[in-house]
């Protein structure tokens, strides 16, 4: 019998987060939101994600990154963050801010430590994205980058569903048949989900050695002829560059740290090509500081602050 209230409990708490538009009203602020998929692992799609962010924000724009990849959450680390996220007002979370002004958030950031195994089951962990996402202070964003799971699962479907009005999504590959072949995949889940593919960008492309020559170690346009066989847009390439390791395990985006390298400026004109690709959108402008009620607060009228006590839990997994 406790079971079926607890069922009925999580139920209700999904239709409440639902019917109030929870997610919607964190993110209305936000211009562009766009999620990064990868078909498979170890493609490179978190340090893409990362400084794809960084190249937008040197051009002049405010970009946040959300890491909802609950398994191995390791946008902080290449963002160089160390500090713990801020609850404010007991339920609202201030995500946090990058040297270089990006804005992030990852569930690593409410860890102990960087050692804390995560080991839910499928439905509390598309629980938790989806309060985190209802109850982040992005404030006023051009962009938001959500970093997935990898793989075409349960988790980075239900995570692509849990974002209201997403703008399309993004799949990273290498030039590897094997992984350009899971990438059609993941292609495939994104359209059957209606939505749009804003375009392919292949990772460890090329390596130009000392000498100038250029060589494709995995073959070459692989990345570009899926691309033009899925009949989606192709967004360009990054080499296969040392610099781009050593910014990773630095904590500084390349584009920052080696503005002037064949990757760094790999990245900047991706960022455009992608600018290029949206459509003009408005937003409502943020409020500098506003007070809000809870998320799925519909039954009281307490403001953001003391009223919001009972959701504290939810963040201290």
């Amino acid at each position: 019998m406790e079971e079926l209230t607890r069922k009925e409990f999580r139920e209700k708490q999904e239709h409440q987060l639902a019917k109030d538009g929870a997610i919607a009203e964190a993110l209305q602020y936000v211009k562009y939101k766009i999620a990064i998929l990868s078909g498979k692992g170890g493609v490179g799609k978190t340090a893409t994600t990362v400084n794809l962010a960084a190249a937008l924000q040197k051009a002049g724009l405010r970009v946040g990154v959300f890491d909802a990849d609950l398994h191995g959450p390791s946008v902080p680390k290449m963002l160089g963050i160390k500090k713990e996220a801020k609850l404010n007002g007991a339920f609202w979370l201030d995500p946090v801010v990058t040297e270089q002004g990006i804005k992030a958030l990852s569930v690593a950031l409410f860890w102990p430590g960087d050692m804390t195994p995560v080991m839910w089951r499928g439905q509390a962990k598309s629980r938790t994205i989806r309060q985190l996402l209802s109850a982040a202070k992005w404030g006023g964003l051009d962009f938001l980058l959500v970093d997935l799971p990898p793989g075409t699962g349960d988790e980075p479907i239900a995570i692509l569903k849990s974002i209201p009005d997403l703008d399309g999504v993004i799949i990273v590959t290498t030039p590897q048949e094997v992984s350009t072949l899971v990438s059609s995949k993941a292609i495939n889940a994104s359209q059957t989900l209606g939505a749009e593919v804003l375009g392919l960008i292949e990772n460890m492309s090329a390596y130009t050695c000392g000498c100038g020559e250029t060589v494709h170690l995995f073959g070459k346009d692989k990345g570009k002829q899926l691309a033009k066989m899925m009949e989606i847009p192709f967004l360009g390439s990054i080499p296969i560059d040392p610099l781009f390791s050593e910014a990773a395990d630095g904590g500084v985006p390349v584009v920052h740290l080696h503005p002037d390298s064949i990757t760094a400026t790999a990245f900047t004109q991706i960022a455009e090509t992608l600018r290029e690709r949206l459509p003009p959108r408005e937003v409502p402008e943020a409020p500098p500081e506003e007070s809000r009620p809870c998320p799925g607060a519909g039954h009281h009228h307490h403001e953001h602050g003391e009223g919001c006590q009972h959701a504290h839990h939810h963040h201290r997994h």
